[in-house]
């Protein structure tokens, strides 16, 4: 119960600045790393995803990859987002081990302006990492 409202606190406390995007090709792919790996806000460069500056009013989109490396099949509770700016979608909630899936994220930048940063949650039933933070950020003009 205390995890829950600690994760309520969270989001809440993230949406208070919401994020940007730039409407950039998607190519770049993050593939967290479930298993005896750092966590998800200490690897930088694969959970997060700049779209650089974009005028405000654009709604931008990223794709992240997400694979399972445990040796167990893993499943994703739920997936939000800090802001309703922010949405996700994703794939495929059941995963055997070596199988990925891709994680949408939509960015609404009507509104915002300068430097924004919004995170997006994966809850799984890894006991080891039950967590993980992806984040989109850019400058909205």
């Amino acid at each position: 119960m205390k995890k829950k409202w600690l994760i309520c606190f969270i989001v809440f406390w993230q949406c208070s600045g919401c994020a940007v995007t730039h409407n950039k090709p998607s190519s770049f792919t993050a593939v967290p790393v479930l298993q005896n790996q750092p966590s998800p806000t200490n690897s930088l460069d694969t959970f997060n995803w700049d779209f650089g500056t974009i005028p405000e009013g654009t709604v931008v989109r990223h794709q992240f990859s997400f694979v399972n490396k445990t040796a167990q099949p893993l499943t994703i509770k739920d997936v939000t987002t800090s802001c309703g700016c922010t949405a996700s979608s994703i794939k495929n909630k059941n995963l055997a081990p070596g199988q990925q899936t891709i994680i949408e994220v939509t960015f609404d930048s009507k509104g915002y302006k300068g430097p924004t940063t919004q995170f997006v949650y994966v809850n799984t039933d890894d006991p080891n990492n039950p967590l993980y933070r992806f984040s989109i950020k850019g400058f909205v003009q």
